[in-house]
């Protein structure tokens, strides 16, 4: 299962790069592991409507999810309207992260989503999260950055950007927001070109 989620996670990146016009240039988006978690999120008390997993954007490069049909996730809209999916049985999901957002520089978009857990039964859901290696610089390529798409975040190690998310700083901050705090370039910066916050 573990090689088919690899396949996977490789022909959606590869539809990504090929999207941009990319698929040319390169194999890979960013070289990336896959960690495999299977997560489990007990049913509440009789009645109840509680949190499983608190609101958040992903801080993994992408994730494939696949879950059990027990209702739960919900994803928040621009309004700040929260709504359930439900999935068909055969269904993947596919979430884009925090720094794929960084490397499409701003043209993809991490949802924000928690588990919210009602009724009797639990649920399992199977995640594969990609993780970019250790080492990685998360950037924009040159081809995402033009007068449309102005350059929003500065280059920036996944691996610092991880620690700082996970930091008591980071934690302050709201998930949807910590990558701009960390790595975004101020208008300012933009204008005379200097990427630096």
């Amino acid at each position: 299962m573990m090689k088919k989620l690899d396949e996977l996670k490789d022909m959606i990146h590869m539809m990504i790069l090929d999207s941009y016009g990319l698929g040319e240039k390169s194999n890979s988006i960013v070289p990336c592991k896959t960690l495999l978690r299977v997560m489990k999120y007990s049913a509440p008390p009789s009645g109840e409507y509680m949190k499983g997993l608190q609101a958040h954007t992903d801080k993994l490069f992408s994730t494939i999810l696949c879950d059990d049909q027990v209702s739960g996730l919900e994803f928040e809209t621009k309004d700040g309207q929260w709504n359930k999916l439900s999935l068909s049985p055969n269904s993947f999901i596919f979430f884009v992260g925090d720094p794929l957002m960084a490397w499409s520089n701003g043209r993809m978009h991490p949802v924000k989503h928690r588990v919210m857990m009602s009724g009797e039964k639990d649920r399992y859901s199977l995640g594969a999260f990609a993780v970019p290696v250790e080492g990685t610089i998360i950037k924009a390529p040159k081809e995402l950055v033009d007068e449309e798409y102005p350059q929003i975040l500065r280059e920036f190690d996944y691996m610092d950007f991880t620690k700082f998310s996970f930091s008591e700083e980071g934690r302050a901050i709201d998930s949807a927001r910590q990558v701009f705090v960390f790595a975004g370039i101020s208008t300012r910066e933009q204008d005379n070109g200097s990427g630096r916050t």
